[in-house]
């Protein structure tokens, strides 16, 4: 189709283009349409291009298309389906109605321009060849397919349903984003002769929810072509953490570690008599009867495959790029810390950062902690090693990068060429009576023929510090794939059990728990029983995230309210403290006051001893200050000290919340502030697949990563996790510090330089480097030597 070029703005030392596609070059547009853009990104940073739609004249934000998508440096080009506009809430926008697409630069990068914007509806992928590309009604078509839809006659089943994840997805790929399940035959309208027939076979899922069938079989007229048998604890193994020993590399691709999943498709060969080829699904759920799309080619023409394979390539490469990596191998075995010495308090932990190279020596690599010993005592040493991933730049990028934050617990893998560098993190514990001295410990990773050595010590000051004073956290589920399957259903419980007892020993205060909704006799007693090991592991003021919402959900508000005040007078009886009930997430965005004024009104009136709180994320939500005890805010909502101090006015909590550089927010930045807690998100929010980050709106967050068992020795984590608990060391010593200050003139003096030095906003602290918040802690503790 004709390419509408309408406007070009340059700029002086930037070329940042507007083009606009009007109405009359849309009035075409398909659910297989595709947008077409192409540019240049000539600088050395990552640009951003902004894709609007519009199916009204002049419409708000919410009511149009915004899609964005990350540009690395270089040429770029880019295929959207217009089936993926949809705004912000969800809406499908109605292709038939288009008035204008303007592609745009998101922020300005010198030199960056967009070259070229084409409407392009592909032809089929070839004579001869059946493609359909299935999911509901105006779900994205892969080029060349054709729409398979629940009420086509070709289908048959009792419960077809048409599933559509695009919607949750920052890019998706158009083939394998939708699908139908529920299919029991297939009846192929295929001409007489030899076919070759692939079948995509997995459905994406979206959020924490990953489809699990354990039974499937593919019968083409009643001839078994594929069967597939999993019991649970295979179906974790083998799909759900299937990813999780990937290895990446300078060499990777989206297409290769996130798009090809070429076991999730099936090929097989059938003979047709010129009457419908009848292809029949089996399974123990409706999940197993799932197919994203049909290919059936002549099998005198096998290439029709690999040509599909190389487009689809072609597409994850465009759509999700990989930046240039930043950290290469020297190719020679090395061990070094990078701060052999650290000092620490009684009742602290403290982490030796160690660089490692394998180089080009083969075989997994044996690590041996010698524990640090002084005077005949230990102190006890775990330790992590990092595992290079592909990550998202930032929450909705579209940009992946190479990413050493995840921290493994256990055996190495095998090396087969030349090693990545990778972190060796060992973390020190040091019990609340442990002997002042120097504690000397070595770290040694043995691989074949050769030993590496690198020494560390621990100082531990004859000081005690006080304990942290403020709840410092961060939010918590179960482990979601233990629960979707009866016979690991409790193992879910044993993981959050096991994740509190690992949480407290890293010294956190803090927790917005996995209660359970307390809307019955079984329910009420898990929240009781949750209520009660937070207490006895040493949380305190814990948030109940969701069990109001649900509640009100479940029972109506009022019903809600009154179950929440059952709960309220019964801890009452008993002298145990209740949890803050979170009623409001950023209220000022659209559609979420109703409900949460509803709430509020309500248990006001039925539950008013319960402590209400909202999450706080824009200015606008001020106006709803009078109506929480505990107010949760990030820097959207403002977090400056005076935005902080201005908040707690009427004696109201504020802790912040789900901010970047946690050490700094766990520690001098939340002492700085005068906040009263802070709680990151979060521990346990995998996206469907947890090692795939392509499939969600937003990546995985994860601060502990899942595993087979429920409770490993040590858990996989990630490295904010290690950052939030050296941050609560942080200010502990900060408390000392006051205390100290009120009796010793130095403590005072160093108390008044740690107040001006440690930035009183936000955006300053953001600029504050891990080494200054180093040398702010060990200019303390210089203090209490």
């Amino acid at each position: 189709m004709k390419n509408w070029l309408l406007a070009l703005l340059l700029i002086p030392m930037f070329a940042n283009a507007e083009l606009r596609l009007e109405k009359a070059a849309l009035a075409d547009a398909l659910d297989t349409t595709m947008l077409v853009i192409s540019g240049n990104n000539p600088a050395s940073s990552d640009a951003i291009v902004v894709i609007r739609a519009d199916d009204s004249r002049n419409p708000g934000y919410a009511d149009r298309a915004n899609i964005e998508r990350v540009i690395p440096p270089g040429e770029f080009h880019l295929d959207v389906p217009f089936a993926s506009f949809r705004t912000p809430a969800g809406r499908q926008l109605d292709l038939s109605a288009l008035e204008q697409i303007i592609v745009f630069a998101g922020r300005e990068t010198e030199g960056f321009v967009i070259q070229d914007v084409s409407v392009n509806n592909p032809p089929p992928l070839g004579k001869g060849i059946f493609a359909w590309d299935l999911g509901p009604v105006g779900s994205a078509i892969w080029p060349g397919f054709n729409p398979l839809t629940p009420d086509s006659p070709l289908l048959a089943g009792h419960y077809l349903q048409g599933i559509d994840r695009s919607a949750r997805m920052q890019a998706a790929d158009a083939l394998t984003s939708d699908g139908i399940r529920g299919i029991e035959t297939m009846a192929l309208p295929l001409p007489a002769g030899k076919w070759n027939i692939t079948l995509w076979l997995r459905d994406p899922g979206e959020w924490e929810y990953l489809p699990h069938p354990l039974e499937r079989e593919i019968r083409v007229d009643g001839r078994t072509v594929f069967q597939q048998r999993r019991n649970p604890q295979a179906w974790i193994d083998e799909v759900y953490l299937g990813r999780q020993n990937e290895k990446v590399s300078p060499r990777s691709s989206s297409w290769e570690h996130f798009g090809e999943r070429k076991s999730d498709r099936v090929t097989f060969n059938v003979s047709s008599s010129g009457k419908p080829v009848l292809l029949s699904l089996l399974g123990d759920t409706s999940d197993a009867q799932f197919v994203s799309a049909i290919l059936a080619a002549p099998a005198y023409n096998p290439q029709v495959l690999e040509m599909l394979t190389r487009q689809r390539k072609l597409w994850w490469d465009r759509n999700w790029p990989v930046a240039d990596w930043t950290k290469w191998p020297t190719g020679q075995p090395r061990l070094s810390a990078r701060q052999s010495s650290l000092v620490a308090a009684p009742d602290t932990s403290v982490l030796v950062t160690f660089d490692f190279e394998q180089g080009n020596l083969p075989g997994a690599p044996l690590v041996v902690v010698n524990q640090p010993q002084h005077r005949g005592k230990r102190l006890h040493a775990d330790w992590h090693w990092s595992q290079w991933q592909l990550t998202r730049t930032h929450l909705t990028s579209t940009l992946l990068a190479p990413n050493d934050d995840y921290f493994r617990h256990g055996m190495m893998p095998e090396n087969d060429g030349v090693a990545l560098p990778r972190r060796l993190v060992v973390r020190v514990g040091i019990p609340a009576n442990a002997q002042p001295g120097d504690y000397k410990g070595q770290l040694q990773v043995k691989m074949q023929g050769t030993t590496l050595s690198a020494p560390f010590s621990v100082s531990v000051v004859n000081t005690t510090i006080p304990a942290l004073n403020k709840p410092v956290g961060i939010y918590l589920e179960k482990p979601v794939h233990f629960g979707w399957f009866p016979e690991t259903n409790n193992l879910g419980i044993d993981a959050m059990q096991c994740d509190l007892r690992y949480l407290h020993k890293l010294g956190l205060t803090g927790i917005s728990p996995p209660y359970s909704t307390p809307r019955d006799e079984k329910s009420r007693a898990e929240f009781n029983r949750l209520s009660d090991a937070l207490a006895t592991r040493g949380f305190f003021s814990p948030l109940a995230y969701a069990p109001a919402k649900r509640l009100t959900q479940a029972l109506g508000v009022g019903n809600a309210a009154m179950a929440v005040q059952e709960i309220e007078t019964e801890y009452k009886k008993r002298l145990q403290p209740t949890p803050y009930w979170s009623i409001a997430d950023e209220p000022s965005n659209p559609g979420n006051k109703d409900l949460f004024l509803d709430m509020h009104k309500s248990f006001s009136m039925l539950a008013p001893e319960a402590k209400l709180a909202g999450h706080l994320n824009s200015r606008e939500d001020r106006a709803y200050l009078s109506m929480f005890d505990l107010v949760l805010i990030n820097d959207g909502f403002g977090i400056d000290v005076d935005d902080v101090q201005e908040t707690q006015k009427d004696e109201r909590e504020v802790w912040l919340y789900n901010l970047p550089h946690p050490r700094a927010a766990a520690g001098f930045y939340l002492w700085r502030s005068g906040a009263d807690g802070f709680l990151k998100w979060h521990g346990r929010m995998p996206t469907a697949d947890p090692f795939d980050p392509t499939d969600g709106r937003e990546f995985d967050v994860q601060l502990l990563y899942p595993s087979a068992q429920p409770c490993p020795d040590a858990p996989d984590i990630h490295a904010d996790l290690y950052e939030i608990a050296q941050g609560i060391v942080d200010h502990r010593w900060l408390q000392w510090l006051e205390e100290a200050a009120e009796t010793n003139p130095n403590a005072k003096s160093l108390l008044l330089q740690m107040t001006k030095q440690v930035p009183d906003t936000w955006e300053g602290m953001l600029e504050i480097d891990t080494a200054m918040l180093e040398t702010w802690r060990a200019q303390i503790i210089d203090l209490a030597r």
